[in-house]
């Protein structure tokens, strides 16, 4: 397991690039500087892919979030290959003004650079297919590209008002400088619009799966929620425990009496994200549930409410 923390405070474009070993970088800030407010409601736009390819040895997300109304996206890419660890953030891209059409059967998510964009086809309930182009060049590190494919086999509302997700097989390719990945395995997509602020109510959040089987568990203070979907069956909705952050976690969803899956996640990589001058915190993670070996992320906002003395 190999760790970067990055815990610089946010203001300006924060790019980090690690390859082959992880490293962090600090940037200057002054009050006030954060884009969007921290706090403020505010029309947003969320969407992103996920994969896994245990045979490649690579975790791969990127995420793109559309603040129309400050014309500013934030972009994400986190990458784990057998070479090292790449990251790449931006939480200043410029963005258009207008919101992305929410209807129609093809949306098209960017920035203005077009460095993250994502396409959906098929309605935002019942997409068909979902594609990202990824070309983006951290500040003194290497330039990362990618292009994935994602077709959905199970999916869901999300646990959230205006979440999506979807789960299914992702095909594409990776290249970071001059290492070329070819990707195939299960992932994940999802799309999120609210207007609510972002990043205030702490969280803990697992996304896993396999290729016929998918959950997502959620906690905050004082609530859980989760669910399990399987090929063929109904989802299982339940509530959920998190172990304590660490390399090796506990995960437990309840179904009802003496009706439950429980098991670990173990880390393959953690790192953090600088938002609002504290640490988003992130892993790729394989993880045995129920007997079943899964893979994905699990991530932490303020963990310290969630799990005291952390």
């Amino acid at each position: 397991m190999r760790e970067t923390a990055v815990n610089w405070p946010m203001t300006r474009r924060s790019v980090l690039a690690a390859l082959p070993l992880a490293a962090s970088c600090t940037t200057s800030n002054a009050e006030g500087e954060h884009v969007p407010p921290q706090g403020l409601q505010t029309p947003s736009e969320s969407v992103m892919i996920s994969v896994a390819d245990a045979v490649a040895g690579v975790h791969l997300s990127a995420r793109l979030c559309r603040y129309p109304a400050f014309r500013t996206a934030w972009l994400w890419v986190h990458a784990h290959t057998p070479d090292g660890f790449y990251a790449f953030v931006d939480h200043l891209a410029p963005s258009g003004g207008e919101p992305t059409p929410e209807g129609g059967e093809h949306v098209v998510y960017e920035d203005d650079g077009a460095r993250l964009r994502f396409e959906r086809h098929g309605t935002t309930l019942a997409p068909v297919q979902s594609l990202l182009r990824a070309r983006v060049n951290a500040s003194g590190g290497e330039a990362a590209a990618s292009d994935l494919q994602f077709a959905p086999t199970l999916m869901r509302s999300g646990l959230l008002p205006g979440r999506m997700e979807a789960f299914g097989r992702v095909e594409g390719e990776l290249a970071i400088g001059h290492r070329r990945y070819r990707l195939s395995g299960p992932g994940q997509f999802h799309e999120q619009r609210q207007t609510d602020a972002r990043f205030t109510t702490p969280f803990a959040f697992a996304s896993l799966w396999d290729d016929d089987i998918a959950m997502t568990l959620l906690a905050i203070p004082d609530q859980s929620a989760g669910y399990v979907l399987r090929a063929g069956e109904a989802p299982r909705p339940g509530t959920v425990r998190f172990g304590r952050p660490g390399e090796r976690r506990a995960l437990r969803i309840d179904f009802g009496p003496h009706d439950f899956l429980e098991g670990h996640a173990t880390s393959v990589v953690r790192y953090t994200i600088p938002i609002y001058g504290e640490a988003w915190r992130g892993a790729f993670v394989t993880a045995d549930i129920g007997g079943r070996r899964l893979l994905g992320a699990v991530n932490d906002w303020r963990p310290e409410a969630l799990f005291p003395g952390v």
